[in-house]
């Protein structure tokens, strides 16, 4: 099954298993600066008869990026759910996040598989797969750091 550069939805009778793309399937990442991060794609899975959370999907990376670094992280996020099945569409879950981190600039390439708990086929033979994408561009410029955190003031007594 292919499938768009950031995810997509996959909704069966027996699952929802969710792709929430960090930026609109139609709209190409920002151009980043060294030092810049950015979140590619967040990824979630309900069970289908009671819209209960299930624990988020696993993210392998299958191709690395060559000029930054691409992570995958584990976090609560809240999720506006479109299923019917849903009674709430606005709920906390856990979350599979793909995080980039530019380093270089450059052209960078990256690619990764998502693998959800739930199964489809004959007696569920076979794992539920996504896969994703990205092509960024890193602009040459100094690398952008975090703000200095300023000093704590002295308290006049």
């Amino acid at each position: 099954m292919q499938t768009s550069s950031f995810g997509r939805v996959l909704l069966t009778l027996a699952a929802l298993a969710c792709a929430a793309p960090a930026l609109a399937e139609d709209q190409a990442p920002p151009p980043l600066r060294p030092g810049q991060q950015i979140i590619l794609a967040n990824y979630f899975e309900l069970s289908g008869s009671g819209c209960s959370a299930l624990s988020p999907p696993i993210i392998t990376i299958t191709q690395k990026p060559a000029l930054g670094t691409l992570i995958v992280s584990r976090t609560q996020g809240v999720v506006n759910t479109s299923s019917p099945q849903c009674a709430v569409r606005s709920k906390v879950l856990p979350i599979s996040q793909v995080l980039y981190t530019a380093n270089k600039p450059g052209l960078d390439t990256m690619a990764w598989s998502v693998t959800f708990q739930q199964r489809w086929g004959p007696r569920g033979k076979y794992p539920r797969m996504d896969y994703g994408s990205a092509r960024l561009k890193i602009n040459p410029g100094p690398p952008l750091l975090a703000p200095p955190i300023p000093a704590p003031r002295a308290s006049a007594r």
